[in-house]
Parts: structure tokens; sequence; C-alpha cells
């Protein structure tokens, strides 16, 4: 089955979801939640044993967001101006050619508001997104070993398929 297919039935099923989730552009009214979000989703990391920098996270999301660096996207999922989830992710030309790739930098919905629309209107934003900036294909992965057969399952109805897997070794 083709990406525009899937893609055409997410929207058809997102169409007929009765949500009141919105994806909104950066706003300084989300910086709390957004620095709560990025603890959780660093706690759940496979990067826990790493410090977080907060400061250097939420400048990145806030000059991707505010459409400072071009090639970033920065968006959030709010549901009556509760923020439950952020994406963020970029564009960029392959080392083979000059196409042009989308790929996810950081991708969480907070525990509370999984199994709502959050993560796939993120995801699909992202992808009209990178449209927009001539993406010829979008790569987007998993390092939090959370609900890891879940995800994928939303990967697939969301017309991605798998192609590998990530791996990790601490040094």
């Amino acid at each position: 089955m083709s990406a525009v297919l899937a893609q055409s039935r997410l929207e058809r099923v997102m169409a007929m979801a009765h949500t009141d989730i919105e994806i909104v552009d950066w706003s300084d009214e989300y910086l709390i939640q957004a620095a709560d979000i990025a603890q959780e989703m660093h706690v759940n990391s496979i990067y826990r044993d790493l410090p977080l920098d907060e400061a250097k996270v939420l400048s990145q999301l806030i000059a991707a967001g505010n459409g400072v660096v071009p090639d970033r996207y920065f968006r959030i999922a709010v549901l009556h101006g509760e923020a439950l989830g952020g994406f963020y992710g970029h564009v960029r030309r392959t080392f083979f050619c000059d196409e042009i790739l989308a790929h996810d930098l950081g991708w969480w919905v907070k525990k509370s508001a999984r199994n709502t629309m959050a993560a796939p209107m993120l995801l699909l934003d992202f992808e009209r997104w990178a449209r927009e900036k001539g993406a010829r294909k979008i790569m987007v992965g998993q390092s939090t070993e959370q609900d890891i057969e879940k995800t994928t399952r939303l990967f697939a109805n969301c017309g991605f398929r798998v192609i590998g897997f990530n791996t990790v070794k601490d040094l």
C-alpha cells in the first residue's frame, strides 16, 4: 500500500475522530509544560543516565517552533490549554544525493495523554510540513523502550514500514 493511500486513510480516520486536540505552533505559554514533558521524556529514554540540559532543549524547541531555524519543525498537541506532547523534527539533504529527507529528533506524548489522537495528529502534521519542505521520505524511530509494539503498530497505521531497528551500547 502506498504511503499516499495510508496518509489519506489516516486523515479520514482523524476527521471522523471527534477530538478537541489541536496541533499548535510554539507559544511561550507552554514553556513550563514543555519543560515538564521534556523531563518525562528524558526519564523514560535510553538517555536517562546522561544529564538533561533543560535550557538547551527549550532553546532549540523555541527556535524551531518560532521558525528561526527553517529546516526545523516543532509543534505541540494541546487540549483545552494543556500540552499533551510535542514533535521535534528536521529536514536535510542526504549525503548521497540532493533529495530532502525528514527525520524526527524527538516525539513524546505524556503518559496521561496516550491513547488519544495526540500522537498520530503530531505525526501527520510533521508529515504535512515535511511535504511542504520538499521531503521525499520521512523516517521516525523510537528510543524510549516504552510500548515498542504499540508504537510500531502506530507507525504501521500511519503508513510507515519497519525497515530495521535501533541499537545502543553504553561506553
